[in-house]
């Protein structure tokens, strides 16, 4: 009795220690280390110039995201919000005040006033009509404030409401400094299509290009952006604890660039540099910088006329390279050579067929092609999309090792395979296999719903497999196709609901394109889809044309390399805004029509006052109609 009396108590006692552990465990204040999480850090080292780019060397801390804009103008840093008791029904103000206050995160400072007066800062004026004093200001450019406008370009608050067409009368450099939606606040907010506080965070109506970059980890590292001859750069740096800008001084590109060719490399390649100078102010010398630290610093010689110089470029790790030439009077020349950073990893495993990601400086990588091979078998092309590779394979058990070459080098990613090959999967599990498709024939018998036969196999000799494709599948396979290449609601092609059907029905084995095209058609005769030049999209998207049109002219200009953004149907680049005819330009306009006999239409529809405008602005080259086909010529 004693004894179990002993271990009773024995147990209890026990039980209460370890309870008083748990206890003093959740209790205690947990010590953050400073690598833990909630210890993000971020802090621009050095900015400069290389050739006509502006760079960035900074140390973080964490995970987020970095986004360096270049800028014509210094950005603003305060923000005015006008209170206009004359307003235009402007009743949600408070509304529109706390989705701008997310700018005090940054560094912004806020502040809503009443006062009628522009200065040299950013002025939301959500008036409805343009208040007399802020028109004024642009007229006699009294400052170089920036105003975004809500309200009609044609009314004016003065006394009253009055109705004057006060935009058009603006200077191109006086239209610069105002930005302008249409409609009253209420119906601003309403739209929800437009973050007024991200728009003025990347100070977008001045951008130039940008560069994005994801961070993962510690230390110290650069990114660059296009500048041009001068400008600014922000940095914007967000981090799930931190977020913040860090704004350049005026920068100014050297006298003469230093151009690598090429000026992108991958790790493995080289580049060549080839420059020359002029006489110098005594020796000259070559450094080359990354992340801030000097890895070259080569001595070249005094110059008293001009003499050629060639140095070879070979770098393992990736970044931006900064290169200077300088003498005793300072810098001459310098220029930029960046090492892309490419990381190819196994995504997932659809039945027989495998995905890969391409990474490419954390950006994923679209439009190449890869050959690939597991182990010594027969390399095949594959194109990537969207930094999407999908590879069909029949793969022995264990481990196999994808070569994957990329710009003229292989990279190894090895795969462990615990499934059998297909032979012995068939052999295994065909009956089962034989069972599933009885049911699925006998339900599809059943059903009335309409379905499409797919024919496919993998090669042009092989003999022909039938496949029942029902509505609901064809339709998933369209929306899939537009998720993974995130085109939104944008109209697709044929060939890339092909690849959805190779990715997700017929684990890789080509379709007939005449029967895809059988099943387009379908879908288009039972309303289910609509067309414009061999773009589909679901009925009820929107106009048809329109969106396919805009989805031609977002791959033109990303093909010809020309930096631009979104602003709802336009196109705006540096130079010039693509759009459609209706739109309203701030600038040079390059308007989008099907073919010449729609910009004989729309001439032909114009009253006299209207066409001689337009001839007029076409002969200042202020405005250009561009048939779609020839879009490519005109950039």
């Amino acid at each position: 009795m004693k004894l179990r009396t002993l271990i009773i108590g024995a147990i209890i006692l026990l039980m209460l220690a370890v309870g008083g552990i748990v206890i003093y465990m959740l209790l205690a204040e947990p010590e953050t280390g400073p690598g833990e999480a909630g210890a993000s850090s971020f802090s621009v080292l050095e900015s400069g110039t290389g050739a006509d780019y502006a760079y960035a060397v900074f140390s973080y801390r964490g995970k987020g995201n970095i986004t360096l804009i270049s800028l014509d103008a210094e950005p603003k840093k305060q923000v005015f919000v006008i209170n206009d008791s004359q307003a235009i029904q402007a009743g949600r103000l408070a509304e529109l005040v706390e989705q701008l206050s997310v700018l005090e995160s940054y560094g912004y400072k806020v502040t809503v006033t009443d006062e009628p007066k522009i200065g040299n800062d950013v002025y939301v004026v959500p008036t409805g009509a343009i208040p007399s004093y802020a028109l004024f200001n642009l007229q006699q450019n009294s400052s170089n404030g920036t105003i975004i406008y809500i309200g009609s370009k044609d009314l004016l608050l003065s006394s009253g409401i009055k109705e004057t067409r006060w935009y058009d009368s603006l200077s191109l450099q006086q239209k610069k400094r105002i930005v302008q939606y249409d409609g009253t606040l209420d119906d601003f907010l309403d739209a929800g299509n437009v973050s007024l506080s991200r728009e003025i965070l990347m100070s977008s109506w001045m951008d130039r290009n940008i560069t994005r970059r994801q961070l993962e980890g510690s230390g110290i590292s650069s990114a660059s952006v296009k500048l041009g001859q001068t400008g600014y750069m922000r940095v914007i740096y967000e981090f799930s604890d931190i977020s913040g800008f860090y704004d350049s001084a005026y920068l100014r590109a050297p006298s003469q660039y230093l151009i690598p060719s090429p000026q992108q490399i991958y790790p493995w390649q080289s580049s060549s540099l080839k420059f020359e100078l002029g006489k110098t102010n005594g020796t000259a010398f070559l450094t080359i910088k990354k992340d801030g630290k000097v890895i070259e610093h080569e001595q070249l010689r005094r110059v008293t006329d001009a003499n050629v110089f060639i140095k070879k470029l070979e770098y393992e790790d990736p970044g931006e390279y900064v290169v200077i030439v300088d003498d005793n009077s300072g810098v001459l020349a310098s220029g930029l050579l960046h090492i892309s950073d490419i990381q190819v990893n196994l995504l997932q495993r659809q039945a027989f067929t495998y995905v890969f990601s391409v990474i490419v400086d954390g950006q994923p990588l679209d439009g190449a092609e890869a050959m690939v091979s597991v182990g010594n078998g027969t390399a095949k092309k594959i194109y990537i999309n969207d930094g999407t590779l999908s590879v069909p394979a029949n793969l022995r058990k264990g481990t196999n090792t994808f070569n994957i070459e990329i710009a003229d080098a292989s990279i190894p990613v090895v795969v462990e395979n615990e499934q059998d090959p297909i032979i012995e999967f068939y052999l295994k599990y065909g009956f089962l296999s034989l069972l599933l498709v009885a049911v699925v024939y006998s339900g599809a018998r059943i059903s009335r719903k309409p379905v499409y036969s797919l024919r496919f196999g993998d090669s042009t000799d092989s003999v022909r497999q039938e496949m029942i494709l029902p509505l609901e599948r064809a339709l998933e396979s369209f929306k899939k196709i537009r998720k993974d290449m995130d085109l939104g609601s944008s109209p697709i092609t044929p060939q890339e609901l092909t690849v959805s059907l190779k990715r997700y029905l017929t684990n890789g084995a080509d379709i007939t394109e005449g029967n895809m095209e059988e099943i387009l058609k379908k879908l288009v005769t039972s309303g289910h889809l609509e067309c414009h030049r061999d773009y589909y999209q679901f009925r009820g998207e929107g106009d048809v044309k329109r969106n396919a049109l805009k989805r031609i002219v977002r791959e033109k200009l990303i093909e010809s390399g020309t930096m631009f953004k979104e602003k709802g149907d336009k196109f705006i680049t540096k130079d010039f805004e693509i759009g459609f005819f209706g739109e309203v330009f701030t600038g040079k306009a390059i308007v989008i029509v099907d073919d010449k006999a729609e910009e004989r239409r729309i001439i032909e529809s114009l009253s006299p006052s209207d066409r001689s405008r337009l001839r007029i602005m076409q002969a200042n080259d202020m405005l250009t109609f561009v048939p779609i086909d020839r879009l490519s010529d005109a950039l």
